[in-house]
């Protein structure tokens, strides 16, 4: 599988199911795209969910036609009930009509990785259902040693504008910036609040 970052700002997401894992999987989705969501019983965060339209009812109730005009209807499709084979017939539909859907149970052409985040920066974490700390681990050794991210990441970005202006050579100014980035001096000053860019001259 290949890792991306998608704007779905404008795509349709269908969840099936609104238990425990389905709504882990819908908060995938809630600052990014319109979602439906179907289940028998509702989790109370579901209505939480401001771009979410709910659909109260069983799934295994619905006719086939109905759920592929469902399903027809969105993007994504997210099979994410207890019962598997009901997942997998979901998934067979969205397959057969060229979705991109993923199977809480089983296998999908998606994968929702775990997102590690600061308010700068978003990894996304996946280990093929093999090693479902490693998000975890990930999330506090970047808050361990890495505190200084965030600012960091504000300060490239000021520096790099400014780099524009002075230093005409591209490879010279990807140099520096690296040569910042690894200087302990400038990460020290990072944590507690982004230095100005004077403390970067000595690299200029």
């Amino acid at each position: 599988m290949i890792p991306l970052f998608l704007d779905l700002s404008e795509s349709r997401v269908l969840v099936f199911g609104a238990g425990e894992v389905g709504v882990r999987k819908a908060r995938h989705f809630t600052s990014a795209a319109r979602m439906t969501i179907v289940a028998e019983e509702i989790s109370p965060e579901i209505f939480s969910f401001s771009n979410a339209s709910i659909k109260q009812l069983a799934i295994s109730d619905m006719e086939p036609e109905d759920l592929e005009k469902l399903i027809g209807r969105h993007d994504i499709v997210i099979a994410a009930l207890s019962d598997e084979k009901e997942n997998k017939r979901l998934c067979a539909i969205a397959k057969a009509a060229g979705k991109l859907y993923n199977n809480a149970t089983g296998e999908g052409n998606i994968r929702i990785p775990s997102v590690v985040s600061g308010a700068e920066y978003q990894i996304a974490v996946t280990t093929e259902k093999a090693a479902p700390v490693v998000p975890a681990f990930i999330r506090t050794y970047l808050q361990a040693h890495l505190p200084w991210l965030d600012n960091m990441i504000l300060l490239q970005n000021t520096l790099r504008e400014e780099l524009k202006t002075i230093v005409p050579d591209q490879a010279r100014r990807a140099e520096i910036l690296r040569a910042v980035i690894d200087d302990a001096e400038i990460q020290n000053a990072c944590v507690s609040g982004v230095p100005s860019t004077e403390i970067c001259k000595k690299y200029l």
